[in-house]
């Protein structure tokens, strides 16, 4: 019971990616713009989002052969959840000074 929430937040890159996901919920995103908008290697973005997609917080869509894109699982119940947490607790954050 106690890794539930180790699962979404195992690490800082998937926290980062979580949180790039929750703030822009309708957008499409493929693995390099992911790497780039959140400062993280393509390897490291390739590592973690396999386990969101298992988690089905995120969406997997295959254009082509190669060609895969994402986005955040929105109608999924357990997102639904996080996304309004992380809209509560957004503007709290905000205010902290940054590390």
């Amino acid at each position: 019971m106690r890794n539930l929430l180790e699962k979404i937040f195992t690490s800082r890159a998937q926290t980062r990616v979580v949180q790039h996901f929750l703030d822009r919920p309708k957008e499409f995103f493929n693995l390099s713009r992911i790497a780039k908008e959140t400062d993280l290697a393509h390897s490291t973005i390739h590592r973690v989002i396999q386990p969101l997609v298992d988690m089905g917080l995120v969406k997997e869509i295959k254009v082509g052969q190669q060609i895969r894109l994402f986005m955040l699982e929105s109608e999924e119940p357990k997102c639904k959840i996080l996304s309004e947490f992380y809209t509560k607790i957004k503007p709290h954050l905000e205010e902290l000074p940054e590390e």
